[in-house]
Parts: C-alpha cells; structure tokens; sequence
C-alpha cells in the first residue's frame, strides 16, 4: 500500500511539472486566510447542494478559487428560481468580498483585477479577558496571558504583472501581563505564478483534511510557517487513464522549525494530494516529514527526494525520520427525504505514525458529521466531530519521537490536532441565522487526555457567540466561554493546561 501511495505521490510531482509548462494562464491572487468568514459562507452553500466543484479539505484556497466557488453557486441559485432569505444574504455578502476576482473570471460586470495595491485592508481589533491564562485552539499559535489582551492589525496585499503578488498581516499586540506588548507579523509571503502552478515564499498557515474544529495532520494550531509551498491552486484535470480521478489538486512545502529545541531548526517537509472523483465525494492523500536538524546526519540535495519517496523511511542515519502519513475523505449526502435536514457530510481522516518501512501505523482517526438546514429554512447547521489518537499499549506515540524529543510541533504548539498526544476530543457546535446578517453559535467541547494511564484529565469547554455582519462593511463577534477541568496537570508538549475559567472575547473588523 505504501509503495503504491509513493508511486501516486511521485505521479503527482510529474503533473505539476507538466502544468508548469501548460500554456493555459492561470490566475495570481492571495490567498484567504483560515478562519475567514468567508469559508463558513461558502460552506454553507455547499450544505444547499449550490457547489458541486468544491474542493476545500485543503486550505488556504485563493481569492479566485472563492470567486469561482461563489460563480457555481449564484449560478445555480438563480437557475433554481428559489427565494430564501439567508441564502440571499450570503451570496450578496460574498459577491461584494469578491467582487473585483468575479469580475476578473466573468461571472458579473464590473472592475477585474489588474496590477494593484491595498496598503491597508480590513482593519481590525480583538479583545479578549481571561480569568486564567487563556489556551485558544487554532489561531495560530498566539499566546494569550491572563486578564486582558489587546491585538490590532490589518492586511496588506497587492498584485504586480499579473503573475506575482503579496500579502502582509502585521499586528499590535497588547496585555495586562507588563512585558507583553510588541508588533509581528502574523503572515507575510509573496507569489509567482507560472502556468496554473504557484510557489509561495514567506510566512503562511495550512490546514489539510475535512475537520471542521481540528486536523490530524496539518492545522492553524501552531503559528505559521517560514516555507516554501508549491500547489496548483485551481483544480485541474488529470490526462490518460487518471482522468476518472476527477479534478486535482496538490500541494507540497519545506520549512525550518525553531531553534529552541532538543534537535535543533530540523526541516519539515509535506505534500498533499485531493481529488473529487465525484461531485459529493473528495478524496485526499498527506505526508510530514521532520528531518535534519543540528546534531544530525547531513542531508544532501539529492536526499530530499529519497526521504520523501523512498521506502526507507524512518530506519537509521539520516533517513531515521519522523513521519505521519494518511487518507482523509468526505461525501455529502442528500437527505431531505429521510429527515428535516437538507444534507449531511459525512468526514473521516485518519493518519499513521512512526512509518517503519512498509505501510502507515499506529493510526489516529476523526470522524465527524454535518447537517445542514436543520428544520429546512436555511438556518440551522449541526456538526459533531471526534477524534483520538490513542495507541492501546503504546503510550505517548502520536506526535512524538524518539529522536525529534519535542515532538511533532512548532514553537510549543501541536502542529496537528490541539487535543496533543494519547488524547480523545468531542466536539458539537450548533448554527443558527437569527437573520442573513445576525449568527448565534453554540458549542461544546470535551477533551480527555493521557488514556494510557491515571489520572486522565478531563476538559470541559462551553462556549456562545454572536457575530453581526454590520451596515457599513463592519463585523462583530462577542462571544463567552467557560472552562472546567476534572484532573491534574500533565507535563510534555501537546498536552493541555488545567484550570477554571471563564473567558470573554470580542472582535470588531471593517471588511473593505
């Protein structure tokens, strides 16, 4: 199975070289960061059976893949003659956000992108007041202290050529705690567009696989990486007999993790592949690996492709590597005619660790389901999510190493799933449109971890939120969450802090 997930891997490193060389141009646009808005807007779409193209189980996706996503689905809305409030609300909100790539692809008149740039774009600031030292899962590693927390920022992005362009998120970042307060920037990157294939350099996020509240493999837990990335943002299809696979998508990167660790500033290298061989099922394949690092064996220029391909992976010298490899997929299930609901997705990724020469191992899984349009009036999702990876008998195996002693993270944050090692996660999240511009969310949250002995601490997490949608381009969010911890504090990294505490946040951005 393992040689036959290289050979496909390897298949793919071809075809990116054969889109290099295509003649079709393709379009240069930055990318939209995870936890944009716009990604539960498109969702949603997806859940009314409005985008069959989809193909979001990799992210971040361009401002033109959202611009063709919102194309498919204003068109078939329209053709479909239907009037639903919330539907139309969404649509609106996104042909204006996007306005300008819908423009450039076609789908309404007005402006296309042409060389520009926007110095300063959606503004924003954020608060946040804990009890305790606040733990957020998935944003992007930013450590938050106790009592109050301030942040400030915007974008910066622009397109020069029609074949580059940049983007910057510097922000202002301000506490309670006296030593806390400095300027970083968040993501920073520029791109080249040659053919349909992009190469991005700087600072980004990923995010690979199905999950709606974690990813086993590749999340926004930790803070984003310094890399270089190689994909073919829009999906394409495959020649000869891969053409049943449905449009394509892959995407691969090498970055340099920090120094402050026990093997210091190893390379961490990826590569995914998706694709939809149907229009409600998407398929994908990923691989890490950590490799190098000072202290251990050189690797030449020549090696890159042996620890990445070859079947020696994981066994001695240089090739003694931390790897997790695994499959995600997802269908989306009509199911009105069973039950007061529009549709389900049903999603499930699953990755092995420690790769010793033959297939994946010691396996991690989430599962989860969706259902959209609870109570068919376009108002109502449900989602219920799991995940766990713990090894009966193997203690401490996922996200750990033997050599790599910190583990499958970056600068102290659980790169993968933010429930950490020999853990178990439950999540629910309820979401409903008080109206297209008012959304009330609901959720909970149960983490369980070290399985593999006693105690095993338990985290309960409830949270409410209310986001508004504004005259004047302006979002709001305020939202409260409370936090109880049955067990005692364990040590490593992944494993989560316990305490009590209730924690409220707000946010206040102008979308423009």
């Amino acid at each position: 199975m393992r040689k036959n997930l290289f050979v496909l891997l390897f298949f793919v490193s071809q075809v990116q070289l054969f889109l290099v060389l295509s003649v079709v141009k393709g379009f240069v646009s930055t990318n939209v960061t995870p936890g944009h808005w716009s990604y539960d807007a498109i969702d949603k779409l997806i859940g009314q059976g409005l985008i069959d193209g989809s193909m979001m189980t990799t992210k971040p996706v361009t401002r033109f893949e959202m611009a063709r996503h919102i194309a498919e689905a204003d068109e078939k809305y329209r053709l479909l003659g239907k009037n639903n409030e919330i539907i139309d609300g969404i649509l609106t909100r996104l042909k204006k956000e996007f306005a300008a790539e819908l423009a450039t692809i076609g789908a309404v008149d007005g402006n296309p992108v042409k060389d520009y740039v926007k110095p300063v774009e959606d503004p924003y600031i954020k608060y946040l007041y804990g009890e305790s030292t606040p733990d957020i899962e998935n944003i992007r590693g930013v450590q938050l202290d106790e009592h109050s927390n301030l942040r400030a920022g915007f974008e910066s992005r622009g397109q020069l050529f029609d074949v580059t362009a940049f983007y910057l998120h510097p922000e202002y970042r301000w506490s309670s705690v006296e030593t806390n307060k400095d300027f970083k920037l968040i993501e920073a990157y520029g791109k080249l567009q040659l053919g349909k294939v992009e190469i991005e350099v700087g600072k980004d996020s990923l995010w690979w696989g199905p999950g709606q509240h974690g990813a086993l493999l590749m999340s926004n837990n930790a803070e984003p990486f310094k890399m270089v990335k190689i994909s073919n943002p829009t999906p394409v299809e495959l020649p000869w007999i891969f053409k049943g696979l449905g449009p394509f998508k892959a995407v691969w990167f090498l970055t340099l993790l920090e120094k402050d660790r026990p093997v210091p500033e190893p390379k961490l290298t990826g590569l995914r592949v998706n694709f939809k061989p149907h229009p409600a099922i998407e398929l994908g394949l990923s691989r890490a690996i950590i490799f190098g690092g000072d202290g251990r064996p050189d690797v030449a220029l020549g090696d890159y492709l042996n620890i990445l391909f070859s079947t020696k992976g994981n066994r001695e010298g240089k090739f003694d590597t931390d790897e997790l490899a695994g499959f995600d997929a997802s269908v989306l299930l009509p199911i009105d005619w069973l039950m007061p609901a529009k549709s389900v997705k049903l999603y499930g990724d699953f990755i092995g660790e420690d790769e010793a020469g033959g297939m994946p191992s010691n396996f991690g899984k989430l599962i989860g389901a969706k259902f959209y349009d609870i109570l068919r009036t376009g108002k109502t999702d449900f989602v219920v999510e799991y995940a766990n990876n713990h090894i009966p008998g193997k203690p401490d195996v996922f996200y750990a190493h033997h050599i790599y002693q910190a583990g499958y993270t970056y600068m102290g944050r659980i790169i993968g799933h933010y429930m950490g090692t020999d853990s178990e996660n439950l999540f629910f999240r309820l979401t409903h449109y008080l109206s297209s511009d008012v959304i009330l969310g609901l959720q909970y949250d149960r983490q369980k971890s070290n399985l593999s002995s006693s105690p095993k601490p338990t985290l309960d997490q409830i949270q409410c939120d209310l986001t508004l949608f504004g005259p004047g381009d302006w979002e709001i969010q305020a939202g409260y969450r409370y936090e109880n911890a049955d067990g005692s504090p364990t040590a490593g990294p992944g494993h989560i802090r316990f305490y009590d505490n209730k924690i409220l946040f707000m946010q206040l951005i102008h979308n423009f």
